[in-house]
């Protein structure tokens, strides 16, 4: 009976002690990522910022962009699209910033007509050398109340979100020691990503486009050498890396000829292909004695669809503090990522090498 109390209490101190240090835990989370606003074209633009707990910023740091995909959210990508980012920003040490796309509701007062999106100068146009980004009986989505000019095909925003996030790591810049710049996207988010590369090649250590292959015939090429990962999913019908149409009737790039495109741009003189398993099954080329020893890396995973890597379903179409209240729904929990991003970050550090 007395033993059996004893274990009783024990058992109650130590779900005790385990709520306490989970509550710890989420404190110091919340804390340490927090909202911030910077005005860019006469628009007041957000973005969320995370700060390892224990990081020395007396200390040269990196910077780490990620950037959620089509109708996402910056805090849904931290939270459930990467399955916790910010967790490697801890493990790593690094300063993690999470930028928000355009967004408005097509339906007034209606949660479930949210659009959110990047201008990666591709998605806001119809008109390709060839044709246009979209068949005819392709999918029509909502056009942003400002942009008039994209066309039939044009789905994202038409502002210079490019100088948005220049500006954002322009001001990191001012605030910290910043070492090397990488910037990670997730769909539209990725086409995000590659834009960047494109238009500031030299601020960047490493580039990677997860699932995110730009239009057909509009997929952009850096004039000077970045470091750059693509990334697709062979099941994936949203943006298809291999096949040109997509599900809803839009034209994407292959990834092969992306791949091949930068390796040519860059005088890569070395082309490795290779298969490997980790979690998943994957083909990689990378092409490599590049221009100022950038690599370019291809990475098709054989098992997965339109998902970051290590994530099992396709979410993130939701919000969570500290970000602003959104007419959205709420991340209602949080997806555990048990390798994608350790994946991802370990790819870009041995460019670092």
């Amino acid at each position: 009976m007395i033993e059996d109390l004893k274990i009783s209490i024990n058992y109650f101190l130590n779900k005790i002690k385990f709520l306490a240090f989970l509550f710890l835990s989420i404190s110091i989370s919340s804390q340490s990522m927090m909202e911030h606003a910077i005005e860019h074209e006469s628009l007041n633009r957000t973005y969320l910022k995370y700060i390892p707990t224990n990081i020395n910023l007396e200390n040269r740091v990196d910077l780490f962009i990620g950037l959620h995909g089509y109708t996402g959210t910056a805090s849904g990508f931290e939270k459930q699209t990467s399955g916790g980012f910010n967790d490697v920003a801890e493990k790593y040490q690094f300063i993690a910033i999470y930028p928000q796309g355009l967004y408005f509701n097509s339906i007034e007062k209606n949660s479930s007509s949210f659009v959110s999106s990047w201008n990666d100068l591709v998605g806001s146009k119809t008109k390709t050398p060839n044709g246009e980004i979209c068949s005819i009986e392709a999918d029509i989505y909502p056009k942003y109340p400002n942009c008039n000019e994209g066309g039939r095909c044009s789905y994202t925003s038409c502002n210079d979100d490019l100088g948005f996030i220049k500006k954002i790591i322009d001001r990191a810049k001012e605030d910290y020691k910043i070492r090397d710049i990488y910037v990670l996207g997730m769909s539209n988010g990725g086409n995000m990503a590659q834009a960047l590369a494109c238009k500031y090649p030299t601020i960047f250590k490493g580039v990677v486009n997860i699932v995110g292959m730009q239009h057909k015939d509009l997929s952009c090429i850096p004039k000077q050498p970045v470091n750059f990962i693509i990334y697709g999913g062979m099941k994936d019908r949203v943006i298809p890396p291999i096949d040109i149409e997509a599900s809803d009737g839009y034209f994407y790039e292959p990834m092969t000829n992306t791949f091949n495109a930068w390796s040519e741009q860059f005088e890569c003189k070395s082309i490795n292909q290779s298969t490997f398993t980790f979690y998943d099954n994957f083909e990689k080329n990378i092409a490599s004695d590049c221009n100022n020893n950038v690599q370019i890396i291809s990475l098709l995973n054989k098992d997965r669809g339109h998902l970051w890597p290590g994530i099992e379903k396709s979410v993130g179409y939701c919000y969570s503090q500290p970000q602003s209240v959104l007419d959205y729904s709420k991340c209602n929990f949080s997806i555990f990522n048990e390798w994608g991003n350790d994946f991802l970050i370990k790819l870009l550090f041995d460019l670092k090498n």
